[in-house]
C-alpha cells in the first residue's frame, strides 16, 4: 500500500501526508502500547533526500500548515472549514473525527479499487483520449484479438518498452476499466484523499498490477524509482 502512495504522489507531482503514529494491533503484545509510524518502517528521510520530486510531510505538518490556515474549504459550501477542536496532534487518538473532516475537504476516489480498475496516467497530461482509445480497441477486439486474460502473459511476460498497447493489455489481467488522471483533475483537486475502509477500497496492491503509464519514459522511471 505504502509503495502505491508513494509513487502515487510522485506520478501526481503532489505532497504525500503520512497518517498519525497509533499502536498496531499485532504487535501489541510485544511493543507494550508503543505508537508506530510509518517512519519506523521506513526511513522518510532517506526517501525525502533522494527521490527528487517527492516531498513527505506529517499530518501534524499539513494541519498546522494548510488546515489551520484556512486553506482546506469545505466541498458543500466553499467555506474554509477547520479540524475538529482545531487539533492537528493526532499521534494515537481515535481518528474517525479526522478521517470524517478530510473527506468534506479533500477529493476522495472511491472509483479508484485496485480489482476494478488500473489507475492510467496519459503520456501527455491533459491528452486522455490516446488512452482511452487504447482502450476501447482492446475492449472490443479492434485487432482480431480476444480480450487478455493473465493466463495469456505466464511465460510470456510484455517487454517494458513495448507498444503502449502490449503494456495495458498485460497490467488489465481480466479489469475493462480504467482510471484516469489528468492535468484538468490536477488542477481542480489540490488535495486528494485516499480512503481506505476495512470493507471497502484499499490500495494493497503491486504498483506494475495497478498503475499504468502511457509513456514508456514514464513507466521505466517509476521503475528505476521503485
Amino acid at each position: 500500500g505504502f509503495e502505491n502512495l508513494i509513487l502515487l504522489a510522485h506520478a501526481m507531482a503532489r505532497t504525500l501526508v503520512l497518517p498519525p503514529k497509533r499502536q498496531i494491533f499485532h504487535m501489541a503484545d510485544k511493543s507494550a502500547g508503543r505508537v508506530f509510524s510509518l517512519d519506523d518502517f521506513y526511513d522518510i528521510d532517506v526517501i525525502n533526500k533522494v527521490q527528487m520530486g517527492l516531498n513527505i510531510i506529517t499530518m501534524e505538518e499539513f494541519l498546522k500548515r494548510e488546515a489551520l490556515s484556512g486553506n482546506l474549504k469545505s466541498l458543500e459550501t466553499g467555506e474554509s472549514a477547520y479540524p475538529p477542536s482545531n487539533r492537528t496532534q493526532w499521534d494515537n487518538q481515535r481518528l474517525n473525527p479526522l478521517w470524517n473532516y478530510l473527506r468534506k475537504v479533500t477529493k476522495s476516489f472511491e472509483i479508484w479499487e485496485p480489482t476494478q480498475c488500473v489507475m492510467a496516467f496519459p503520456a501527455v497530461g491533459s491528452d486522455i483520449r490516446s488512452v482511452a482509445a487504447l482502450m476501447h480497441n482492446i475492449l472490443v477486439g479492434a485487432d482480431g484479438r480476444t480480450f487478455p486474460r493473465p493466463n495469456d502473459f505466464q511465460g510470456a511476460p510484455t517487454r517494458v518498452d513495448a507498444p503502449p498497447t502490449e503494456r495495458l493489455r498485460e497490467i488489465l489481467a481480466e479489469r475493462r476499466k480504467i482510471c484516469m488522471y489528468d492535468d484538468n483533475m490536477h488542477a481542480n483537486y489540490s488535495v486528494v484523499h485516499f480512503k481506505a475502509e476495512e470493507d471497502g477500497t484499499r490500495l494493497i496492491t503491486d504498483f506494475y498490477t495497478f498503475l499504468y503509464f502511457e509513456g514508456e519514459s514514464q513507466y521505466t522511471s517509476t521503475i528505476h524509482f521503485n
